[in-house]
């Protein structure tokens, strides 16, 4: 049977979704009980679950269980209310707690939706009793991830149009223009430079070879999108990344706080360091911090301290944060100076992502200089060449 709640502050009942008064209390509208038999037929929804949806869901399950709700019914309420794959998903992970499996075993067997950072962070507050609490902590990193990527993603888009729009340029050039100049080249049987012999030669493939010349485009990119993903490619790549002039500092900034903020979660939920170290590799998306990370999980396994792991690696770790570490082992604070470490990287993040664009436009303009350049070469000095022929 399912328990009546009741909601202790107004604000905290506004925050709950769709909640219906029967009586003098307020009691969830909680979804049909789920059966215990035959699974029922549940809708098959195409694509996975967003990070959006999943800090949502987290909010509102820490509301539920901090008014009084237990936790099935707090899962029915919130599973009651949505209608994409993460309720397929919910509707399994409730039949596992009505069964009497631990909430966080539940979630572990979804790996793709809840990583060991939240399954870590949920088992540690099933345990200690503090499962609200942690679920606050966790809702709060899930936040400051989701806004951190956001912005990064969002400083990207304007480098991301101008490489666009050249590339669009390029192909009109290569099929409208650069055809009506090499007829006139042709005519005039001039000895063309290599650029324009490469520009022509490009340009009549395009033409002739148009179906051939889209599939071998088509495979180029999905090519380079197969070895991305190569797992003896990546560490080169995110090396590479690392030593770009702007893109290294945001890729240094992310991984760090993202690393920073994650550790620092899971130390006040209850987590040990060297499990949160654990934890952490699958927090960062740089191999080269995910091997350091796991590096250092075992140097501290075998008795050393985080500060002086971090300080042996002054090329990824900035010697303020390893001082900051210092002292928040010493005081035993480290969780403390974690968050603060990592609140110094986002808004050296955001500064970045902010100022972006002006950054950038340098650089752009030069590529776009280079390219014009070019192209102005490869047509223009074949023209001279021309005008000679009449002198």
């Amino acid at each position: 049977m399912v328990a009546k709640t009741k909601i202790k502050t107004e604000a905290e009942k506004s925050k709950v979704v769709k909640l219906t008064s029967v009586g003098n209390k307020v009691k969830p509208k909680v979804a049909p009980a789920v059966t215990m038999g035959k699974k029922a037929k549940q809708p098959i929804y195409i694509g996975g679950v967003s990070q959006k949806s999943i800090l949502y869901f987290t909010k509102n399950l820490s509301i539920l269980l901090r008014t009084g709700s237990i936790l099935s019914e707090s899962l029915q309420v919130l599973n009651s209310q949505l209608k994409d794959r993460l309720h397929v998903i919910l509707t399994e992970v409730i039949l596992d707690v009505e069964k009497g499996i631990m909430f966080s075993d539940a979630l572990a067997k979804h790996p793709k939706v809840f990583p060991d950072l939240y399954v870590n962070i949920v088992r540690i507050g099933e345990e200690s009793g503090m499962l609200e609490k942690n679920l606050e902590y966790l809702a709060e990193q899930l936040d400051k991830n989701y806004q951190l990527k956001k912005k990064v993603i969002g400083a990207m888009i304007y480098p991301m149009i101008i490489l666009g729009g050249t590339f669009v340029l390029g192909i009109c050039l290569a099929v409208f223009i650069l055809p009506k100049i090499a007829e006139m080249f042709r005519s005039f049987k001039v000895k063309l430079p290599w650029t324009t012999r490469l520009l022509i030669g490009i340009s009549d493939f395009i033409q002739n070879q148009g179906l051939l010349a889209l599939v071998l485009f088509v495979v180029m990119v999905l090519a380079v999108m197969y070895l991305r993903r190569l797992k003896f490619i990546k560490p080169y790549s995110h090396r590479l990344i690392l030593m770009l002039p702007v893109l290294g500092n945001v890729s240094k900034h992310f991984n760090l706080s993202m690393f920073y903020r994650s550790l620092s979660v899971l130390l006040k939920s209850g987590v040990t360091i060297d499990e949160g170290l654990r934890v952490c590799t699958k927090t960062t998306s740089n191999v080269t911090y995910q091997n350091f990370i796991m590096k250092t999980y075992d140097r501290i396994k075998s008795g050393e301290t985080l500060y002086g792991e971090l300080q042996s690696n002054g090329r990824l770790v900035p010697a303020t944060d390893t001082q900051i570490i210092n002292v928040g082992e010493a005081s035993g604070t480290l969780s403390d100076s974690l968050a603060y470490i990592a609140t110094i990287h986002e808004d050296e993040l955001n500064d970045i992502t902010r100022n972006l664009s002006s950054i950038l436009e340098p650089i752009l303009f030069i590529f776009l200089g280079v390219v014009v350049a070019i192209l102005a070469m490869s047509i223009i000095t074949p023209i001279y060449s021309i005008t000679d022929q009449f002198h």
